[in-house]
């Protein structure tokens, strides 16, 4: 059995090393080339020789819960917004330390769990940036702050991109009105 598995081991370390040469080549000849990917790897919790962190993953995802469930629920105001992104920054710096106690190369659940969080992240910041620069009440999702609609700044969609420095920069696409022109929602009228 173990001699299968460092077989399966090496075979999987041979696939890493051919996929990382066929992407350093399509760099160099100016080709696909995945952004952000090496400064992104200790964020991410790729780096093997990271260990004796200090958070724990399950702590710090029910902080990023109830976080996401007090800033940017149904009801929202700016305040609670702001004070969420600085709550998820935060959160993203002490990601980068979180203990794993599973070392192992292969069927690494914790290390999974750890990347998919780091996602998670990354998507639950998108969400806040983009409704703490929305400035109206649009839809389901209410401004405690701006109770009316605003077509004329906000009839866009909003486009999420992660800045140098690590925080989200968010642009707007304007939307093409097709055969419902988009009108205020009413309820119980």
């Amino acid at each position: 059995m173990r001699q299968h598995q460092r077989r399966e081991q090496a075979r999987v370390e041979l696939a890493d090393r051919a996929a990382r040469v066929r992407r350093a080549r399509r760099s160099r000849r100016g080709g696909v080339r995945i952004v952000g990917d090496e400064r992104n790897v200790d964020r991410r919790g790729a780096d093997e020789s990271r260990e004796g962190g200090s958070e724990r993953l399950a702590s710090l995802r029910v902080e990023m819960q109830k976080t996401m469930e007090a800033s940017a629920g149904i009801y929202r105001a700016g305040d609670a917004l702001a004070m969420g992104v600085d709550t998820l920054h935060a959160l993203q710096e002490r990601s980068c330390h979180v203990a794993l106690d599973d070392h192992s190369r292969t069927f690494n659940t914790e290390r999974i769990a750890a990347l998919e969080f780091s996602f998670m992240l990354d998507v639950a910041q998108a969400i806040i940036a983009s409704a703490l620069r929305r400035q109206e009440s649009r839809g389901a999702h209410q401004r405690t702050d701006f109770p009316k609609r605003d077509d004329q700044r906000f009839l866009a969609h909003s486009l999420a991109h992660r800045a140098d420095d690590g925080t989200c920069r968010i642009e707007y696409k304007p939307v093409a009105i097709t055969r419902w022109p988009p009108a205020e929602r009413v309820y119980g009228r």
